[in-house]
């Protein structure tokens, strides 16, 4: 079930004191189908009669001004909120190729990223045959998607597999099996909807007071404030430090280098983008514990430097499939890859014939089939964390040895 915060809030009326629900503005979302459209507009008449503030496009939100790009403005009021409600029928809504996802997809992604409380109820006879046919039919195409190709398939692919699904409902857009199937590995909670029932609001929030109480609305957010300035500050600091080294009898102390280096790497979270409209946690890594230093020789990378209590190898060939190093130097790139033996990430940065290798503890939710299926958004999270001590990090890797 998705999780509701709630807590309590008392007005004295001279007769006792009696519970009210605190004022709380809730977005209504939904796709603009005819089924739907009575339903959004008595919960946004009877939410706001209950003194709540509720938010739903064709009532205060848009269309308005036309200059606004309607897709951030919903997510935007979205973030805003502080409940999120939801109405899933059988239309799947406009979908965005560039994100793989709808904007009603989009707008709960932000919700449920954003830790708002989560209200959603959908089609009793669409509930039905998803929680009956379609969602053991997903897991299913996923799980052999990965096996074949060794890569989870494409949302298009998938919707192209629903959309010849003979066994499901031709009505229903094979875009409302895909929504449904991410709410349910959310363990979000779906209560039934019946088109032709009115929902008694009153009764409804009544009935989450005397689960746990009232709903208080979120005070303000929390804005980033000086972020690129911290990064470039904290490169500065590294480039100060290595600049204060000074070459012993036998060359540079590589061990102290990689060191300075590997302890300015922070661990963090791990996001997934959709298109340039919204982006969700998925995971996290912790600071990086080690570091190591290979350059080409002939056809072996050869060990120079380590740092740290980690496992090296004083060398591997070229063609080692199985050494990440060796790897990345073939690959001609910066490449994150994932041991689920050590629970392990290892930021491989390659430059001319050097590849470093940062070792990075992965959160413990991670296995090999969430990173096949995150990839890109590890490598985005950890190679991008702070662009300015990467760059510096490629020139102390390219001069390292020169």
């Amino acid at each position: 079930m998705s999780k509701i915060l709630l807590t309590y809030s008392y007005i004295d009326s001279g007769r006792g004191r009696d519970n009210e629900l605190a004022k709380a503005k809730i977005f209504i979302s939904s796709v603009h189908e005819d089924g739907l459209k009575r339903l959004r507009k008595e919960a946004f008449d009877e939410l706001r009669q209950l003194g709540h503030e509720p938010v739903m496009w064709e009532e205060n939100l848009g269309p308005w001004p036309s200059y606004a790009d309607p897709v951030s403005k919903c997510l935007d009021a979205v973030g805003e909120a502080d409940i999120f409600l939801l109405f899933v029928g059988s239309r799947g809504g406009t979908y965005y190729k560039e994100a793989q996802r709808t904007v009603t997809h989009m707008e709960f992604i932000q919700a449920y990223d954003k830790n708002k409380t989560i209200l959603v109820f959908a089609d009793t006879t669409v509930k039905a045959a998803f929680f009956g046919t379609a969602r053991q039919w997903i897991d299913d195409f996923l799980e052999q998607a990965v096996a074949e190709s060794g890569r989870p398939p494409s949302t298009d692919e998938v919707l192209a597999a629903l959309g010849s699904h003979s066994g499901l409902p031709a009505h229903v857009d094979p875009y409302v099996w895909f929504l449904l199937h991410d709410l349910a590995a959310r363990n979000v909670y779906m209560d039934d909807l019946s088109l032709g029932v009115r929902i008694d609001w009153p009764g409804y929030f009544s009935d989450l007071l005397r689960r746990g109480s009232m709903l208080l609305p979120l005070k303000g957010s929390i804005i980033e404030n000086g972020r690129r300035l911290a990064q470039s500050d904290e490169a500065f600091r590294l480039l100060s430090e290595l600049a204060l080294l000074q070459p012993g009898p036998e060359g540079p102390d590589y061990e102290t280098i990689l060191g300075a280096v590997a302890s300015r790497m922070p661990g963090g979270r791990i996001e997934r983008r959709y298109g340039p409209y919204v982006s969700e946690t998925v995971g996290t890594y912790g600071d990086c514990i080690g570091a190591t230093l290979y350059v080409r020789d002939g056809d072996k990378m050869r060990h120079v430097a380590k740092w740290a209590d980690v496992a090296w190898n004083r060398s591997f060939r070229l063609n080692d499939k199985s050494s990440y190093v060796a790897l990345t130097y073939q690959m001609n790139k910066d490449i994150v890859h994932y041991t689920q033996g050590k629970t392990m990430f290892y930021a491989c940065f390659k430059h001319g014939e050097h590849v470093l290798t940062l070792h990075y503890p992965a959160g413990p939710d991670w296995d090999n089939r969430k990173y096949i299926a995150y990839q890109e958004s590890v490598n985005d999270a950890i190679m991008n964390k702070n662009p300015y001590l990467v760059f510096l990090v490629k020139m102390v890797v390219g001069g390292l040895l020169a």
